[in-house]
């Protein structure tokens, strides 16, 4: 099975699909950057990727490196395994340059954050034009591109169970527009 994956570094729920998609052995994902600053930019219209205030934002540089990692032919899988851990489950913030550094471990020879920016920018158009709104997005076909989040990263037994059924509802649920399980409240009586 093959399936696009679009994310975020920044983003929680993106962390929680990670590690439930690497428990799928037989998963082929192709993990797109879709930066979630631009979706939620509110400025003049000019794309983040292009206004120098954000030049150096960890986030972007973050995205970008796993773009010129894929370009130079690096270990894709292990920059974003690493990138997500540093940025969800070890303390501290990121710089630039441990993110760069990060791509260097995987086999990032030279970074340019203009060619990493634009490929950041064409990998974000084309998940707007599918209609990705948020992250994580998977894309099993054209019509079955489906917004997914995780409370919780499911233990290796339910990944395969959980993975037939999200696919499932992408394929034969085209009339289904969302799907969101209830919490009822707590009773403090």
């Amino acid at each position: 099975m093959t399936v696009a994956v679009f994310f975020d570094y920044t983003c929680g729920y993106s962390n929680r699909a990670r590690h439930w998609l690497d428990a799928l052995e037989d998963a082929e994902i192709d993990w797109r950057p879709f930066s979630l600053l631009e979706q939620n930019s509110r400025d003049d219209g000019t794309p983040v990727f292009e206004q120098a205030q954000y030049a150096d934002n960890p986030s972007l540089i973050a995205l970008a490196v796993h773009e010129q990692v894929r370009a130079q032919g690096g270990d894709l899988h292990a920059y974003r395994r690493r990138m997500f851990a540093a940025w969800h489950e070890e303390p501290g913030r990121l710089s630039t340059q441990d993110i760069v550094d990060l791509g260097r471990d995987a086999g990032l020879r030279d970074f340019g954050r203009d060619a990493g920016f634009a490929a950041l920018a064409a990998q974000h158009a084309e998940a707007a034009k599918l209609g990705v709104f948020g992250t994580p997005t998977l894309a099993l076909g054209p019509d079955q591109v489906v917004f997914v989040k995780l409370d919780s990263v499911p233990v290796v037994d339910r990944a395969r169970p959980l993975w037939e059924a999200v696919s499932q509802l992408a394929v034969s649920g085209q009339d289904l527009r969302e799907w969101q399980q209830v919490t009822p409240p707590n009773e403090t009586g």
